[in-house]
């Protein structure tokens, strides 16, 4: 059995085959799935599926990507009081310079941060995890989040697909949040994950898809989905040395430990 912490099953990849999609993952190991929302009604249709499919949980709330849109509050506090609810997410910073736009200005990078306070503050309020999106934006990350946490903040999370160095890895496991890995760790070109995955705490590790993204081999190319964790957790096992069942087991107890304890599911 796995659990798939990270996967868009609410992304339009996945419309026309949905139920297809979750019974290939049933069949495949794949027990549990959490879907993260990106905005509003991403998240909403995140609380939809996991209240039609037993094993599938939701994540909500808005992704840097959409900072300096109006936050409808009131909506995602609605969405994080649903039963299936386990997790804000996906949230954090982004400063990568994607193709064809252009550099961030300063005024769209605060609003990133004003976002993640605000979204920081809903996840303590109710009780639950974050799950932390952060590219090419590591240090005002961290320091967004111990200024948070050194003014009496109270949150715990993921990291999802972590990327970093070593030293920042180590200061973000300092600060007692989870490691998530995804199938491009598999990709020849990140052969610097191999490194970073051993340095993480097999109680601090957990499993990913980000489907329908970073397809691992032998599927790269194509639409990624939650089934193909298992190559991804036979990749990590073969690193860590361990056996896949153990890795499983481990990186298990770490998901329900982060999302699911003490939640009435």
């Amino acid at each position: 059995m796995l659990i798939d912490t990270h996967c868009h099953l609410n992304f339009k990849a996945f419309k026309k085959d949905l139920d297809e999609v979750i019974v290939r993952a049933k069949e495949s190991g794949v027990a549990k799935i959490i879907i993260p929302g990106a905005k509003i009604d991403s998240s909403r249709r995140a609380v939809e599926i996991a209240g039609k499919y037993d094993g599938i949980y939701a994540a909500v709330g808005t992704h840097p990507h959409h900072a300096g849109e109006d936050l409808d509050t009131d909506t995602l506090v609605l969405l994080t009081r649903d039963k299936k609810t386990v997790a804000v997410g996906e949230i954090g910073l982004d400063h990568h310079r994607y193709k064809n736009y252009p550099e961030l200005t300063d005024r769209e990078k605060d609003n990133q941060v004003t976002l993640f306070i605000e979204q920081l503050k809903i996840a303590e309020r109710f009780n639950l995890p974050v799950i932390i999106h952060c590219r090419a934006a590591q240090e005002q990350l961290l320091k967004t989040l111990n200024n948070f946490l050194k003014k009496g903040g109270q949150v715990r999370g993921v990291f999802h697909c972590f990327e970093g160095t070593a030293d920042y890895l180590d200061r973000v496991l300092e600060l007692d949040f989870y490691i998530g890995f995804d199938g491009n760790i598999t990709y020849p070109e990140n052969k610097s994950l191999a490194g970073l995955v051993k340095r993480v705490p097999q109680n601090r590790l957990l499993l990913e898809t980000d489907a329908p993204f970073l397809t691992p081999l032998p599927f790269r190319g194509t639409r990624n989905e939650p089934a193909y964790l298992t190559e991804t957790a036979e990749f990590i096992a073969g690193i860590l040395k361990i056996k896949s069942e153990d890795l499983a087991n481990k990186t298990n107890e770490n998901a329900d430990r982060l999302f699911f304890v003490g939640r009435n599911l």
